[in-house]
């Protein structure tokens, strides 16, 4: 059912199978003769014609047009301008206020570069080196560091406000 392809195969021996005798060459060829005689000669293509000469109130027309839209586009430029001015000074306030705060930031982490509460920690380190194993015993020093944390937080706090 169409699975497998035919080995049959067709030859034809018939090389000169249409002949055209003279007489309808003849006629062939008067008839395509009788065409190009019915055909207009071509007619040489139109020249391009100027447009005729405007008058004085087209001209007019036409100058105050122009003198419009050049002063329209003069106006949009100013205004372009004026954005553009504003733009660049509000970049440049912008950037003062940024430049201001990094380094007031940066000056608050040089005064503050060690951290609070170094002397406390330092006890409370020393208190579970040496109590490894009666971590309660140094709840007091904790308890201590804690506070010393909060203080320095709230100092911050009102510091940075």
């Amino acid at each position: 059912m169409g699975g497998s392809q035919s080995t049959r195969k067709v030859t034809v021996d018939n090389e000169h199978a249409i002949q055209v005798s003279r007489e309808a060459l003849d006629r062939i060829q008067a008839q395509l003769d009788a065409k190009q005689a019915e055909q207009p000669v071509a007619q040489p293509a139109p020249q391009y014609l100027p447009p005729p000469p405007y008058d004085h109130k087209r001209q007019q027309e036409y100058a105050a047009e122009e003198a419009y839209w050049a002063q329209r586009i003069e106006s949009l430029k100013r205004q372009h301008e004026k954005i553009n001015s504003g733009m660049h000074l509000e970049y440049q306030k912008t950037l003062k206020e940024a430049n201001e705060l990094f380094n007031m930031v940066q000056g608050d982490k040089v005064v503050t570069k060690l951290a609070p509460c170094q002397e406390e920690k330092a006890k409370v380190l020393q208190c579970y080196s040496t109590n490894p194993d009666k971590t309660l015993v140094c709840s007091v020093l904790v308890n201590e560091f804690n506070d010393c944390v909060c203080k320095s937080r709230v100092a911050a706090v009102t510091a940075s406000s």
